[in-house]
């Protein structure tokens, strides 16, 4: 094994965190949510449903954005950790989904 295998790998998964603590959400009551790419339309919907209203589907049926519903509907926890806890892999900011949005 070459020595500089654990040092790449130190710097591929820093490279990750950066990417994903860049992408979180800007606000804290919107945002898309990347579920398991294997799941199809209805349950992503499903789970993003029991997270959030949801806005919008993207061009690949497991990416969904969403708002938080009003404060009466909400418990005390945030929309992304919602998501999380629905199964999305990853939480960012909508503005971010648009590459993954349908085409128009």
């Amino acid at each position: 094994m070459a020595t500089w295998f654990p040092a790449a790998g130190l710097c591929f998964l820093s490279l990750i965190a950066a990417l994903v603590l860049g992408a979180a959400p800007r606000q804290a009551n919107a945002a898309a949510a990347i579920f398991p790419p294997w799941w199809d339309a209805p349950r992503a919907l499903a789970a993003a449903d029991r997270a959030g209203a949801v806005t919008g589907i993207g061009a690949q049926p497991f990416i969904i954005t969403l708002t938080e519903r009003a404060p009466s509907d909400a418990t005390n926890r945030s929309l992304a950790a919602a998501l999380r806890a629905q199964g999305a892999w990853l939480v960012v900011d909508p503005g971010l989904a648009g590459p993954c949005a349908p085409p128009r």
